[in-house]
């Protein structure tokens, strides 16, 4: 059974922010929309075979377990929720940051 994918606000900012970052700041227009699509395909992926990629030790405030994505240098958080088939997408973390320090999650 296929998965739903849900993206939180947060993390679509946090997308939209690193993809604008590396086109205007580092003027790599053609990184930028490769990392975009390189995201958007491996999130895709996920709705038949959601396990497929490593628990994280943290879970947040409501016990969820986490898994991580590595892409390049980003990370990005997922959990699964069984109940309703669906795949919460959290964030996406610069791998050079912390994201398990500091309640992230």
């Amino acid at each position: 059974m296929e998965y739903e994918i849900v993206i939180s606000d947060t993390c679509l900012e946090e997308i939209e922010e690193t993809c604008y970052y590396i086109e205007k700041v580092l003027k790599a227009e053609q990184a930028a929309n490769r990392l975009r699509e390189k995201i958007i395909k491996t999130i895709q992926e996920l709705k038949d075979s959601p396990k497929i990629y490593a628990k994280i030790d943290q879970k947040d405030r409501t016990g969820r377990d986490y898994r991580r994505i590595v892409i390049n240098n980003y990370v990005i958080i997922y959990t699964i929720i069984e109940k309703e088939k669906t795949i919460l997408i959290s964030h996406i973390y610069y791998s050079g940051r912390n994201y398990l320090d500091g309640g992230l999650l």
